[in-house]
């Protein structure tokens, strides 16, 4: 095992316990598991976020929460059941592997009796001979060749949809109501909805409300509203302002609450300055909250990203002390430098090519700007537009508004690209030319 103080990258793994909660995101914890244990059933919580907002750090933690609060908790990574299936295949795999994960998951507190658990395996062979009929390509879920697949072995037969449903909440209330354990109510936790084709998530979503709409349950769902979206344009064709209600009813039957990640108020600064210490980089005191608004102004608060960026770093750091090692430099490239011109380099690539062109961009004026194809006096005139702005008075901050202007992206960070220019004038003075120029030599390897 590599010890962590040799350690000079992070992995992408969510987070499994309170202990590993760097971004503080406990706190949103407690308030969803006290919600879920108090609210009424059935139920359905949607966790919506991008990918990599921390969706499954924080299901986990949920289930820390409340495998001590006599409940049942059975999780479900739906991209597993999606993996060499077609269309309509997945649905079938994910309601058998509800079941079987919510057995598997009790363990010894799975406490039916005989009848129920022969109800129970009747479910699963039914949920298993929908997805077998599929795989014949036959079209749709043919529920009829299904009941005739698992007749013939079982005193308990199902012989539709409804009755599944209806068995399945027997089961359930079964299960709730044996007084050998202590269970109130039973979550499952379907993670990765937004990995699997979107038609397929959205096919999942139905059949979830469908068949485990019943009393005693829970669902957490890990999801990103764009991926429904995608899912439905099938449906409902791409969508434009006079159709946008219908996606949204859509996912509002299907989620009685959603809960948007809440990645504006992790703590940055403390999980930057953890990560970064386990990689052997100790930022200078009084130096955190300026790593942290680096990170706000360029990849922003999502974990992944952010993971990513402090890897490359990472990298670029080992880089920096083996060349200044060799070359026996006196004066070492200033880390938050380095940091914030990676962070332009990853977010804005034309913003650094700029910066490539020439580093001091205190300097760019207009003629730097005809140069890389801005029309000055239209600049000038579309500024003018806007009123007078203490971030675009010097005409190198002009430069960097005209630039962004013909892309959508950059138009609409251009404050953020502003606020970290103007950051790192504040923060070296005099000496930013001699530091852009020293980490610009680093920074340009990765681009």
């Amino acid at each position: 095992m590599t010890d962590r103080s040799d350690m000079i990258s992070i992995t992408d793994k969510p987070i499994v316990t309170i202990s590993e909660d760097l971004l503080k995101v406990d706190r949103h914890a407690k308030a969803l598991s006290d919600f879920i244990l108090r609210s009424d059933t059935p139920l359905t919580i949607g966790l919506q976020g991008e990918w990599g907002s921390g969706k499954t750090s924080l299901m986990y933690l949920l289930r820390e929460k409340l495998q001590s609060s006599h409940v049942a908790t059975a999780w479900l990574n739906t991209w597993e059941y999606s993996l060499f299936r077609g269309a309509h295949e997945t649905t079938p795999a994910v309601l058998q592997g509800l079941l079987v994960k919510l057995k598997d998951a009790c363990g010894d507190q799975w406490t039916l009796n005989d009848e129920a658990k022969e109800k129970w395996r009747s479910v699963v062979r039914f949920a298993g001979a929908l997805g077998n009929q599929l795989l014949a390509n036959k079209a749709g879920i043919d529920a009829k060749a299904a009941i005739d697949e698992v007749k013939g072995g079982s005193a308990q037969n199902i012989t539709d949809i409804a009755e599944l449903k209806a068995a399945i909440a027997d089961i359930i209330d079964r299960l709730i109501q044996d007084p050998k354990n202590d269970f109130k109510r039973v979550v499952f936790f379907v993670d990765d909805l937004d990995r699997i084709n979107p038609a397929d998530a959205v096919e999942v979503l139905e059949a979830l409300k469908n068949v485990f709409d019943i009393p005693h349950c829970i669902f957490l769902l890990a999801i990103d509203y764009d991926v429904v979206v995608k899912g439905l344009e099938g449906k409902f064709g791409p969508k434009t302002e006079a159709n946008e209600r219908e996606f949204r009813s859509f996912f509002d039957k299907i989620i009685q609450l959603p809960f948007s990640m809440p990645t504006g108020t992790y703590d940055i600064e403390h999980f930057l300055a953890s990560k970064l210490k386990d990689l052997g980089i100790s930022q200078q005191a009084g130096r955190e909250e300026l790593f942290a608004k680096v990170v706000k102004y360029t990849v922003g608060y999502n974990p992944r990203s952010l993971k990513r960026y402090i890897n490359s770093f990472s990298l670029l750091n080992s880089i920096r002390k083996l060349d200044e090692a060799a070359e026996e430099q006196g004066e070492e490239t200033d880390e938050l430098m380095l940091f914030a011109l990676l962070g332009i380099q990853i977010s804005y690539p034309k913003i650094f090519r700029l910066l490539t062109a020439s580093p001091n961009y205190l300097t760019w004026d207009a003629a730097f700007g005809a140069k890389h194809g801005l029309e000055w006096e239209a600049v000038l005139s579309n500024l003018s537009k806007y009123g007078e702005s203490s971030l675009t008075d010097e005409d190198w901050e002009r430069v960097v508004w005209g630039s962004c202007q013909s892309d959508a992206y950059l138009k609409s960070r251009v404050t953020n690209i502003l606020e970290l220019l103007n950051l790192l004038r504040n923060s070296f003075s005099d000496a930013l030319d001699h530091q852009l120029e020293q980490a610009m030599a680093f920074a340009a390897i990765t681009s």
